[in-house]
């Protein structure tokens, strides 16, 4: 979803009440968008261009110090993935809609070139969607999406999915907003990706509405890479 669409419903505001970071995040994504001229066009002259351009786009990573919320849903194949499996290992987790053909699969590509940028250890590290689409949640639309997007050989790939129930509790326990576009089958969401560590404690919360434009895009690959990373290194 385009950072200038949130919406601050006030069911939005209950979810993120205990996550008080978010609501900076979210108004920076928005007021970036009149501000971000100016580090932009520093950022073309500069060697630390994919960083500085991300900032002024997406804003600088707010660092987090909680546990995560746990989860219990089901992979693109059906099997049971929960949070505490994954204990261990960094994730880089995000929310996605299956049928959206604008900013998620433009996300996707971003988490799989920054997962690609680690190199040997990569291995050590976990790339998580959580569906956010609840009229097209059914495994056969995340192993769709996947398999449109090139993430089907990607080993270290998990887009997860659920009941409405089990979906609705992770999106309130994240902060994430969701609502139905009228007639349509896309899912207007926030776009947020989370740093956790291998004790599943959150590190970083960054937004992911994606920038326009190759720099845009792979600014982000630069920042998501670095604060897996720095993760890794703890």
């Amino acid at each position: 979803m385009n950072a200038t669409s949130v919406v601050f419903t006030a069911e939005f505001m209950r979810r993120i009440r205990s996550r008080p970071f978010l609501i900076a995040t979210v108004i920076g994504a928005i007021s970036v968008v009149l501000v971000g001229a100016v580090p932009m066009a520093f950022a073309s002259v500069n060697p630390r261009a994919d960083a500085i351009v991300s900032e002024a786009t997406d804003g600088t990573p707010d660092p987090v110090d909680i546990p995560a919320p746990g989860f219990d849903l089901v992979n693109q194949s059906g099997r049971p993935v929960s949070l505490s499996q994954l204990r261990g290992h960094a994730i880089a987790l995000t929310f996605l809609d299956p049928v959206c053909t604008s900013d998620c699969p433009v996300i996707a590509q971003e988490f799989r070139e920054a997962d690609a940028s680690l190199g040997s250890e990569s291995g050590k590290v976990e790339l998580v969607a959580v569906v956010t689409n609840q009229l097209y949640r059914s495994v056969a639309a995340v192993d769709a999406f996947d398999r449109q997007e090139g993430l089907d050989h990607t080993p270290n790939w998990l887009y997860l999915t659920g009941t409405d129930q089990q979906l609705e509790r992770v999106w309130n326990a994240y902060g994430v907003q969701e609502q139905v576009e009228p007639g349509g089958a896309m899912v207007a969401h926030s776009d947020l990706a989370y740093v956790i560590d291998g004790a599943g404690i959150e590190r970083v919360v960054l937004d992911s509405d994606p920038s326009p434009g190759s720099a845009g895009m792979s600014s982000f690959v630069v920042v998501l890479s670095s604060e897996l990373r720095r993760v890794l290194q703890q």
